[in-house]
């Protein structure tokens, strides 16, 4: 069986060391760690990871500023391992391509699925989280679409599925994603655009041009 290469990014030595030697027990992966963003981008030089995963919080930086080096410099896949995130932080994530977010306190054998999972192509975001994110979209919602917050590319391919009638569980077949994640996307283009159902989305899309691709 070919090892998939996995980096680990915490800043906690204890837990990184107990991770590490959990995931290597399993034999299916090849681990690679280090305690802060500047030393991980400096290990992934040659070591070319199937799968980055990082904490939310670090001292120089943490997940999110990591996350954003990462995927400017390659389309390895991401996941977030963390105690905790916040609502404005998943949707952020989510924005920025992350492919799977779980909860420190889960047991070992569920954070290896999901990390199987998005080694695999699919999304794994822990239920808790997206229901966390789902529940802020719908209380702070945005009225008014600005000109510097439009639809990312995902958003806008997500629209378009709804335009075409498409229902939440078959555009998460297409896209490679949960229906839980397709929600949390739903609501923050509602939130952008200024609707509340997809018979006012679709009417918006007819009278407006997506440009995901600027603010992807």
């Amino acid at each position: 069986m070919t090892q998939k290469k996995v980096m680990i990014v915490d800043d906690h030595p204890f837990f990184i060391h107990g991770l590490e030697r959990y995931l290597t027990s399993t034999g299916k992966y090849e681990i690679r760690s280090a305690l802060s963003v500047a030393e991980a981008m400096v290990r992934l030089e040659g070591f070319e990871p199937d799968l980055v995963m990082m904490d939310v919080s670090m001292a120089d930086g943490g997940g999110m500023a990591m996350l954003r080096k990462v995927k400017a410099q390659s389309p390895v896949k991401t996941m977030f391992l963390t105690v905790q995130i916040d609502p404005e932080d998943t949707i952020e994530a989510l924005r920025l391509g992350i492919d799977g977010i779980a909860l420190k306190d889960r047991d070992p054998e569920d954070i290896v699925r999901a990390i199987d999972s998005i080694l695999s192509g699919q999304a794994a975001i822990d239920p808790a989280v997206t229901e966390r994110a789902l529940r802020h979209s719908v209380q702070n919602p945005t009225p008014t679409l600005r000109q510097d917050d439009l639809l990312t590319a995902r958003e806008a391919e997500i629209a378009d599925f709804v335009c075409m009638g498409l229902r939440n569980r078959d555009i998460a077949d297409r896209v490679g994603l949960t229906e839980g994640t397709i929600k949390v996307h739903l609501h923050n283009i509602y939130r952008k655009l200024g609707v509340s159902s997809r018979s006012e989305l679709i009417v918006k899309q007819g009278g407006l041009q997506f440009r995901g691709s600027a603010a992807s």
